[in-house]
């Protein structure tokens, strides 16, 4: 989180979140979530840590500012990814169980508003906050889907190279 200089390191074996403090390189909390977190999103303007539970199909919610889980959100099957967009609160989760989907939060509520479908084994993706298109990349299927975050659809599949596992943008 840029805004509390704070790190979120997801440990799936542990089932629980280490919190560092970026001004001195220290764990200074270790926070519960559900069964095998694999993502970890932040949004740095309600301060609040997004944590996808691969085994449990959940995403826990904790809040920065004292490090508690205030709300657990329940998602697809096998939960891996996970973005945030700050500008409009909205938190995608990428699905790679079966169905293939991003489950899209509201932050404000924590309840799931849409499930888009994307390609074959979905593992990362990322925002563009200018455009507010979020990128999904699709292991398997070895393509990455484009999604209008106004209106949750796919609006391009991009073939890339093979097994893609994660994905970044600079807006």
């Amino acid at each position: 989180n840029p805004s509390t200089n704070r790190i979120y390191v997801a440990n799936s074996s542990s089932n629980n979140v280490s919190v560092i403090d970026g001004s001195n390189n220290t764990v200074t909390a270790t926070v519960s979530v559900g069964t095998t977190p694999r993502g970890v999103a932040v949004n740095s303007t309600t301060n609040r840590i997004y944590v996808a539970n691969n085994g449990s199909n959940n995403v826990s919610v904790i809040d920065g500012s004292n490090n508690t889980v205030t709300a657990t959100v329940s998602v697809g099957s096998g939960p891996f990814g996970i973005a945030v967009n700050p500008t409009t609160n909205r938190i995608y989760v990428v699905n790679n169980g079966a169905g293939n989907t991003v489950s899209v939060i509201d932050g404000s509520n924590n309840s799931v508003i849409a499930t888009i479908t994307v390609g074959t084994a979905p593992r990362g993706a990322d925002v563009n906050t200018n455009t507010n298109r979020i990128y999904v990349v699709n292991d398997t299927s070895g393509t990455t889907s484009v999604i209008d975050g106004s209106n949750n659809t796919v609006t391009a599949t991009i073939t890339v190279g093979t097994n893609p596992r994660d994905v970044t943008v600079n807006p």
